[in-house]
């Protein structure tokens, strides 16, 4: 009987790479935050080892705030794949699982930081299920 490795998957860490905030008014702590999170995938053509996550991340408070936190997670596979599908269902049930808490942790100390406006926003724990949509080169710029 042989026994398979299991594929390591190593995380370089997250990149912040853009913040968008707009406020009206200090935030009531009664209204209520709408979270939108966006997770896509970017495989480089010529490196099966390596793939990024694209996670935009946007908190909406109608009439106080609006901040979108966009960051990308660096990931790579110690060994290639053969199965794409395999791969890709690695890295969907995956990644979005390990950057979230960096992205999260992120904008809790960026929101604590900006005092009477948001006070600090604690974003709850979210469970990723799916297909990433893959983007390309031209859309990761």
């Amino acid at each position: 009987m042989e026994i398979q490795n299991q594929p390591k998957l190593t995380f370089a860490g997250v990149d912040i790479v853009n913040i968008n905030f707009n406020t009206k008014s200090p935030y009531d702590q009664k209204a209520s935050i709408d979270l939108k999170i966006e997770p896509k995938v970017f495989y480089p053509e010529k490196d099966n080892l390596f793939f990024k996550i694209i996670m935009s991340v946007n908190l909406k408070c109608e009439n106080y705030f609006d901040l979108e936190v966009v960051g990308v997670g660096n990931f790579k596979f110690d060994i290639e794949f053969k199965d794409l599908d395999l791969r890709k269902r690695f890295v969907n049930n995956n990644a979005p699982a390990i950057m979230f808490p960096y992205i999260r942790s992120f904008i809790s100390t960026l929101t604590s930081n900006l005092g009477n406006v948001t006070g600090n926003l604690n974003i709850p724990t979210q469970f990723f299920q799916g297909d990433l949509e893959e983007i390309s080169r031209d859309e990761l710029s």
